[in-house]
């Protein structure tokens, strides 16, 4: 008789390992692929060189940061919980609210972890397509039903830039009470207005943010959701009991701490960033959503071919499957750096010249 073999969950075959395709960059001196924000100053890095042992050997508790957030937007601290960036809190938020039988609408594209959380939740995706078009927020409303457990709204959304209307995810909110509504805002410092205040009044919706794009500090993976207190309390449930290092906590509460002015102008130049690329891009006959992140997608007759131009120039950019719905298409981060912004342009500019 066979010895007995170790076998997957079932819901494990219907997702495969996070690994963007991207083309080979090997002396990459430009890394636009991935959303990451600006470097850190020096207020963050003095912070770094004083920690002491002790940071490093004890288990970390994130409750002076949940603090400082919950001053920031004048809310009890029972309503924020810090997470292992962004990604943490939707994870904990799909193993909170979905099960085998449930339901998850998401738009098509999306922040693409939001699938793989859900299925591997057990719970069933329903997409509604969201590219090239206005916000559907009617259609998301119509495909609410008594399955339904959470709705996840992205905005920006990732990987388009677009953003959805206050007062449609407001409705949204209000036509599903019996589900958790998920704003995912993790590139909300770059567009022109931030719904949190509103979406914060709502009995049924969680926020969830992240200090890895407009604060610069990925690598830390710190995020954190805010909502109601009961809401917040399922995701101290299923999550795990010290999710953050102290190293990673003190530098985020650094950056809540630090002149807000150097982030700013980051955020400033990224946005001037974002309207040239988009002209630049269009004026060789790559049409581009108007994006609100801090990246542009565009779409080309061989996206694969600019991006392989361009990793031979040193940049890396941020391409789709091939056979997907963004086969098409390129996201490029916008570095929010005039000379790096200027190399770009000069190697797009080449590649598609070169292209025609």
């Amino acid at each position: 008789m066979p010895e007995p073999t170790p076998r997957p969950a079932s819901r494990l075959s219907t997702v495969t390992p996070y690994a963007p395709p991207g083309a080979a960059a090997p002396t990459a001196r430009l890394r636009l692929d991935a959303n990451e924000g600006r470097r850190p100053d020096e207020a963050i890095l003095g912070r770094l060189r004083s920690l002491d042992a002790e940071t490093i050997r004890r288990y970390a508790k994130p409750a002076a940061l949940e603090d400082r957030i919950a001053t920031r937007y004048a809310i009890d601290p029972a309503r924020v919980i810090v997470t292992a960036g962004a990604d943490d809190a939707l994870d904990r938020l799909c193993r909170a609210t979905l099960e085998p039988g449930r339901r998850a609408i998401l738009t098509d594209p999306t922040f693409e972890m939001l699938p793989r959380y859900t299925r591997l939740a057990g719970a069933e995706v329903v997409e509604v397509p969201w590219i090239d078009r206005p916000f559907p927020g009617a259609e998301i409303e119509g495909a609410i039903d008594d399955r339904t457990g959470a709705v996840f709204l992205v905005s920006p959304n990732n990987p388009t830039g677009l953003v959805a209307p206050t007062r449609e995810m407001i409705a949204i909110a209000e036509r599903a009470r019996s589900a958790v509504i998920i704003a995912d805002l993790a590139y909300i410092e770059f567009a022109d207005e931030d719904p949190t205040r509103e979406l914060l009044a709502l009995p049924n919706v969680v926020i969830t943010r992240t200090f890895s794009k407009a604060w610069g500090l990925a690598g830390l993976r710190v995020g954190y959701a805010i909502g109601p207190a009961e809401l917040i309390g399922w995701l101290r449930t299923v999550g795990h009991p010290y999710p953050t290092s102290g190293v990673s906590l003190a530098l985020a509460g650094a950056a809540l701490e630090a002149d807000i002015g150097p982030t700013e102008a980051y955020i400033a130049q990224v946005r001037r960033e974002r309207a040239a690329l988009a002209g630049l891009l269009r004026g060789f006959g790559a049409p581009c959503e108007d994006s609100q992140g801090n990246f542009v997608l565009g779409r080309f007759a061989d996206a694969w071919a600019v991006a392989d131009g361009l990793a031979a120039r040193g940049i890396r950019v941020r391409r789709f499957e091939r056979g997907s719905r963004l086969a098409d298409r390129l996201r490029i981060t916008c570095p929010g750096d005039a000379p790096e912004f200027e190399t770009l342009c000069s190697a797009v500019s080449l590649v598609l010249e070169h292209s025609k």
